[in-house]
């Protein structure tokens, strides 16, 4: 594209840097259904750093208090469950 003195404007410089963080943001490809806005808000609510405290607990608990064997279904449900406290971390931080 040429502008008034007949230069090329570089494509980049017209590019609203907001655009570029919206692009870098997950994207929801279907609407969220009541039970999961429900979550949302009620999430919201919980102080940060409590809820992770929590989650390391109820992992910690799990992993490290009981005495019968765990099965895979059960390690990949405690590995969620530090998934999930260090995406709030990371929210918090």
């Amino acid at each position: 594209m040429l502008h008034s003195k007949g230069q090329n404007q570089c494509p980049h410089c017209k590019k609203d840097f907001t655009e570029d963080k919206a692009q870098s943001a997950p994207k929801i490809s279907r609407m969220l259904t009541p039970e999961q806005v429900e979550l949302l808000e009620f999430a919201d609510h919980l102080d940060g750093p409590d809820l992770v405290k929590s989650l390391k607990l109820v992992h910690d608990v799990a992993l490290y208090h009981s005495h019968g064997p765990i099965n895979e279904a059960e390690k990949d449900a405690l590995f969620n469950l530090k998934v999930l406290w260090e995406c709030i971390e990371g929210i918090v931080e």
